[in-house]
């Protein structure tokens, strides 16, 4: 476990680049793939958008506890990253930020800018490592989200954590599973409120063209694992239980699928959902500006909506202006 308090405004990629370094050199032995990383996706992305920055991990005011155990399942362990203000004068609303990559890349490191400055608006963050679709498939990935969040009920006084107040937020495939966790079907998570970062809705629908990454983490085709491919579709999950939601989307339609649907549901059960979508954006927009610090506001403002009783008033106004 390491333990960092940034106190000084150091904003580097290099950090970021020595802890994605550092994550790989002490990694267990298990599959991975390493195809969606930060420095690839930038060569990618800044070809059609030359105008964009890449988001720094924040170090003013944030303490960051990296590696923390979560839970060992035979000779795997599985770690957490804890975001969180210095200045923290009472528990604090709990973000668990699920990472994408089609269920069978990424990892946790990508989220630290995406994380830190999050965590500087006056939230907890914790952002999970998971098992991916080479080393286990569905729903491995989601028991081991549940995983953290039984985790951080164990934990709630240790690290000043108010589990009332408990969001899940994703990105692309993360987004998929926040937004299946989000429904609350399993009514022990208790989630307070899901935040969609580009992720699809339904896996067998009109506007879905979910391919072998689908496949591959659902264990088979549709044809071959129809009851995996419709219960990790959240549109199919809405009930008078889903906890209100938050859309941010990207200009690509194929990220979109079933959405409208579940607008539709989410309005037929009367549960409060907010869309806001990043017109010529790259799907990963996350990670970039001029799409960053939007995107941040509308997170803030749309958490501050739905969790007007406690949210605890934000500790500094945000720094990180280019």
């Amino acid at each position: 476990m390491i333990k960092l308090m940034f106190k000084t405004p150091l904003y580097t990629t290099f950090l970021c680049i020595m802890l994605l370094r550092f994550n790989v050199a002490h990694a267990q032995d298990f599959p991975r793939d390493t195809s969606f990383n930060l420095r690839d996706d930038y060569a990618k992305n800044v070809k059609k958008y030359p105008f964009i920055k890449a988001v720094p991990i924040l170090q003013e005011g944030i303490e960051a506890i990296r590696d923390i155990p979560y839970l060992s399942k035979s000779k795997r362990q599985l770690h957490l990253d804890l975001y969180r203000p210095l200045v923290a004068p009472r528990k604090m609303p709990v973000v668990i930020m699920i990472h994408g990559g089609g269920w069978r890349s990424g990892s946790k490191e990508m989220m630290a800018g995406f994380a830190s400055h999050l965590s500087y608006y006056g939230y907890t963050v914790i952002v999970p490592e998971f098992r991916l679709s080479l080393e286990a498939k569905y729903p491995a990935a989601i028991d081991d989200i549940k995983d953290v969040i039984q985790w951080c009920y164990k934990n709630e006084k240790k690290h000043q954590l108010n589990n009332r107040q408990l969001v899940v937020l994703g990105t692309s495939s993360g987004a998929q599973m926040a937004s299946q966790l989000g429904n609350n079907v399993d009514a022990a998570l208790k989630i307070a409120a899901t935040i969609n970062v580009d992720g699809v809705l339904a896996f067998r629908h009109p506007e879905s063209s979910e391919g072998s990454p689908t496949s591959e983490w659902l264990g088979g085709t549709y044809e071959e694992a129809t009851e995996n491919w419709l219960e990790a579709s959240a549109l199919h999950h809405v009930s008078n239980h889903t906890a209100p939601i938050l859309f941010l989307a990207s200009s690509i339609p194929r990220f979109q699928a079933g959405r409208n649907d579940m607008i539709k549901k989410l309005e037929e059960e009367h549960i409060y959902y907010d869309l806001k979508t990043f017109e010529d954006a790259p799907h990963t927009y996350w990670f970039y500006e001029p799409w960053f610090t939007p995107m941040l506001e509308k997170i803030d403002s749309f958490l501050t909506k739905v969790l007007p009783q406690t949210k605890t008033k934000k500790i500094v106004t945000y720094l990180h202006q280019q």
